[in-house]
């Protein structure tokens, strides 16, 4: 995706960037380079690393994101990907999970003033907990963000080989999911931490 495509959806709305860039400043991406899991010793599923409005801008372009789509956000921090998925690109709705309460408490402070209510919210949930979580088991998904460790990656596969096979789209971010058999990417870009799967003939 060149610099150009990922700026001629925005440049609809300029002002709505402007904000987005205010409310969710970008990070210096050199001062948060991975490895912040280690293999064998972290378990966490969903480590919170700062992701840049840019990079959440090219995530959802690479999804093809579209106003009918309804976004759940697993690991979702800030709430940034939320936020630019229904003010950047019209979503019908979007909600995060975040384990920690005070993300949860910030990402709703962000997004509340600047959203319709009713079209973005965020809980608090365990991931470990994914098999009894009445969201996550939700059918209202067409698209699935997840920034997930390997290790949670492969905790939560026969979740997300499920909802991959009912035709949801999967934004993985940093971690790739090629460990997972039963996805097919069908678009990367490596160099920037983003695989997107989707079954082959959905769009």
């Amino acid at each position: 995706m060149s610099p150009s495509a990922s700026s001629a959806v925005l440049s609809q709305d300029s002002e709505q960037l402007k904000l987005f860039h205010s409310k969710y400043p970008d990070y210096d991406e050199e001062e948060h380079e991975l490895p912040l899991w280690i293999e064998g010793v972290d378990t966490t599923y969903a480590p919170f690393i700062p992701t840049s409005t840019r990079r959440v801008v090219l995530a959802l372009e690479m999804a093809h994101l579209k106003s009918s789509d309804v976004v759940l956000d697993v690991g979702s921090g800030d709430g940034r990907f939320c936020y630019a998925a229904v003010a950047l690109f019209g979503a019908q709705g979007a909600m995060g999970i975040e384990y920690e309460q005070d993300l949860v408490e910030k990402s709703t402070q962000l997004a509340q003033d600047y959203v319709d209510q009713g079209r973005i919210s965020f809980e608090r949930a365990d991931l470990t907990d994914w098999r009894q979580s009445s969201t996550m088991q939700s059918k209202a998904w067409s698209v699935i963000v997840v920034f997930l460790s390997p290790e949670g990656g492969t905790d939560m596969e026969e979740w997300l080989v499920q909802e991959f096979e009912r035709g949801v789209r999967i934004v993985a971010l940093i971690f790739d999911l090629k460990q997972l058999k039963g996805l097919h990417c069908s678009v990367e870009d490596s160099q920037e931490g983003i695989w997107i799967y989707e079954k082959q003939g959905c769009i």
